[in-house]
């Protein structure tokens, strides 16, 4: 496929009225992938209501469209869901360094995300926002600031995963795929009443895949990985009144993270990785929900959660073939407690998160008012350390060396929320609520680089600071119903994110808070259903003010590695459009797709490196995030009677050119790299029969492309291009059935 086809072709599928996936129905609609658009329920705004009922932008997946498509997880997503994308982090390619971002806000976050995940209400913190869509009944994604409701971190927006409760109802789903490069994947889930009012479900899946990346070093695969799941729910009705659910889940996950990938000039999945160490990822979380319906139509909702993720992930600095002369240097307590023994060029970072939160929430209707009032509380612990060793004859370094740095970051925080929507008339509605937040942050530690002969050094540094951030966000909008299909809104919006301590303080002069992270919101939009409600069209249009942007500042020392420093753009601003429609011309046919349009630029904001090397990038586009992506899907389902049908699925995704920093150690201030648009489409054939049954044969990536993300040079040396490829051709087969 031709790459100028890309905007064509995504351009001629919204001519034809493919839509975005707005099947997001509540559990006794999702089995219905065709219910009309007025039975789409959310909870965006912490009440159920249809979707084009919600006057602002949001996208919802049913259970029915995740498991159709095969969909794994939040990055399953990109493209899809206008304005979503999921950025690499700026030093590499690891998933622990990695952020969801939103039109653009949020590409280079330093520690704290601008986009937040949560799951059943709670909010998971970066390190888990990746987590398995285990029973999960559809996923919500609200674009545009979403702190008064939902609360921190979700300056860009909010994805709102809402998991099946279990009810009277016994409910079984059992799920099955397998597919080129021994990649595996089997789920299945059950519920139902076990007691009086007593009610479980129990979830558990198992991923595997042996990687399409080839170790031409050791002959091994490259980018496998091996993961386990279980999610439970006890739910506890004892009156009418009264909901409780205890909510668990654990994930363990074994893998190789390619963090440089190829070579771009061989254009081949092979790999040059000549010291490698299997990664490991720990996830699990528990949490109470409670509502309780109160006298005069009130309701109390309490959310008590606590959350631990763990990571271990080794790298091959610069996935070259490099010298593995050993070498033994001394000890440099407390951090290197004795002698060091290494060879190569590697890096090792282990990262354990701790998390912690309580909401309280009470809502009710007075009149034409509908309110919320509530609290929210939380405090996280990250601690991290990374090693870095260079031994004897890597060029370009003189001496043998390794940087050890043990960090940690303490931040809690509480804030008080309210949100009123005033219904006018039946046709006009007025929508305003506030947040209040504080949030205190420190972070401590040690870092030390240890040079061997002939420079014999040790270097210490010590990370000792903290700061205080408060701030008070407004939003308000106001919706008006010209006729019973039209829905026109007007939103304004206040996102904010919190400073922090700088993660990686390599000298005294990094080792200071930066600012917290401020923006304006402007959104207008409409959302309609067409043609006897077989569909709908929604569009919006938006502009973002930025102050103090936070960026990560990958700084070359002249030593043996660069410094990320957390700095601030004065000023940035976003101007955009989104379209998602959904149509049915029959009962067989659904057509879908998307479009996003950010145009980020940058205002006042100048990269220094050093006094005589810095770059001004005023007027420049956001690195990290592309500008244009389109998406479009068509499914036809050809009856066979008795509850048979055959089911043809395509869909087609675009995601535009994405420029990176070049961070090695030679690099300059100005350095960047660019990743080309990309375009992809995939394929299914499906046989549905009673009881749920499900049998699908499917391609991914149809026209077999080599698109890669994440372009990097050699960081000792420079140049020597790298880039993280997307998966090859892929055949295979999908079963699911009712138990």
């Amino acid at each position: 496929m031709q790459r100028s086809l890309g905007p064509l072709l995504g351009g001629l599928s919204l001519l034809a009225l493919c839509a975005s996936p707005a099947s997001a129905q509540t559990g006794s609609d999702a089995d219905d992938a065709t219910a009309a658009p007025d039975a789409i329920f959310v909870t965006a705004r912490k009440q159920a209501e249809t979707l084009q009922d919600v006057p602002m932008a949001v996208t919802a997946i049913s259970d029915t469209e995740l498991e159709r498509r095969g969909v794994q997880d939040v990055n399953d997503l990109t493209a899809e869901v206008p304005g979503l994308f999921v950025a690499p982090g700026s030093v590499n390619n690891s998933a622990d360094f990695a952020y969801l971002t939103m039109r653009g806000v949020g590409f280079n976050a330093g520690l704290e995300p601008a986009v937040g995940v949560f799951v059943d209400g709670m909010y998971l913190p970066q390190m888990g926002f990746d987590t398995s869509f285990l029973d999960i009944a559809r996923v919500e994604v609200l674009r545009g600031p979403q702190g008064t409701l939902f609360g921190r971190n979700t300056q860009g927006g909010a994805v709102n995963l809402v998991t099946r409760m279990p009810g009277p109802d016994l409910r079984g789903r059992l799920r099955l795929e397998a597919a080129e490069f021994d990649s595996y994947w089997l789920q299945g889930v059950i519920s139902g009443q076990i007691g009086t009012g007593l009610y479980a479900g129990i979830g558990a899946e198992h991923r595997r895949s042996n990687g399409f990346l080839h170790n031409i070093v050791s002959g091994d695969r490259q980018g496998w990985y091996r993961q386990s799941a279980l999610r439970g729910t006890l739910r506890w009705t004892p009156s009418d009144t009264i909901d409780v659910a205890l909510i668990g889940d654990w994930s363990d996950r074994d893998y190789n993270e390619a963090i440089r990938g190829v070579r771009l000039a061989t254009r081949r999945y092979e790999s040059v990785v000549d010291q490698d160490s299997p990664d490991r990822k720990d996830n699990r979380g528990a949490q109470l929900n409670v509502t309780a319906q109160l006298g005069g139509g009130m309701t109390l909702t309490s959310i008590s959660g606590a959350r631990y993720t763990s990571s271990d992930v080794f790298t091959d600095m610069d996935s070259r073939i490099t010298a593995q002369n050993p070498v033994t240097l001394p000890a440099a307590p407390p951090l290197a407690a004795t002698p060091q023994s290494f060879r190569g060029a590697t890096l090792d970072v282990e990262i354990q998160q701790r998390f912690v939160s309580q909401e309280l929430r009470l809502n009710g209707r007075a009149g034409p008012i509908d309110w919320l009032a509530g609290t929210y509380l939380f405090d996280q612990r990250q601690d991290q350390r990374r090693d870095r060793r260079v031994g004897r004859g890597v060029a370009p370094f003189p001496a043998a060396l390794y940087i050890y740095e043990d960090y940690r970051d303490d931040r809690d925080g509480i804030a008080g929320f309210a949100n009123a929507i005033y219904h006018v008339t039946d046709r006009l509605e007025v929508t305003a609520g506030g947040r209040w937040s504080h949030e205190k942050v420190e972070g401590t530690g040690q870092r030390v680089q240890v040079f061997g002969p002939p420079v014999n050094s040790v270097q210490p540094v010590v990370r000792d600071a903290r700061d205080d951030f408060d701030n008070v966000s407004w939003t308000g909008s106001i919706s008006y119903r010209p006729a019973a299909d039209i829905l026109l809104y007007a939103t304004y919006a206040e996102g904010w994110k919190a400073g922090g301590i700088n993660r990686f303080p390599g000298n005294a002069a990094s080792n200071l808070p930066y600012k917290d992270e401020s923006s304006k919101n402007y959104e207008i939009g409409a959302k309609t259903r067409l043609f006897d409600r077989r569909a709908t069209f929604n569009a919006a249009l938006y502009h973002i003010d930025i102050r103090n942007q936070q960026l990560i500042n990958v700084i070359p020392t002249g030593g043996p590695t660069p410094v990320s420093v957390v700095e601030s753009a004065a000023r940035a601003h976003v101007d955009g459009a989104e379209i998602e429609v959904v149509a049915h011309p029959s009962d067989q046919l659904q057509l879908r797709g998307s479009a996003s349009y950010s145009r980020s630029r940058f205002d006042d904001f100048v990269r220094v490196f050093t006094a005589s090397d810095r770059t001004d990038f005023s007027g420049t586009p956001f690195e990290n995030v592309p500008e244009t992506t389109l998406f479009a899907a068509a499914d036809y389902a050809l009856p066979l009677g008795r509850d048979r049908r055959i089911a043809l699925h395509a869909e087609y995704r675009y995601v535009d050119a994405i420029t990176y920093q070049d961070n090695t150690r030679a690099s300059r201030s100005g350095d960047q790299l660019t990743a080309p648009a990309y375009d992809r489409v995939d394929v299914s054939v499906s046989y549905e029969g009673p009881g749920g049954l499900r049998l699908t044969a499917f391609v991914d990536n149809l026209f077999d492309t080599f698109d890669y993300s994440f372009p990097s040079s050699d960081p000792l040396l420079g140049g020597d291009l790298f880039v993280v490829p997307l998966p090859p051709r892929q055949f295979g087969l999908r079963a699911a059935i009712d138990l």
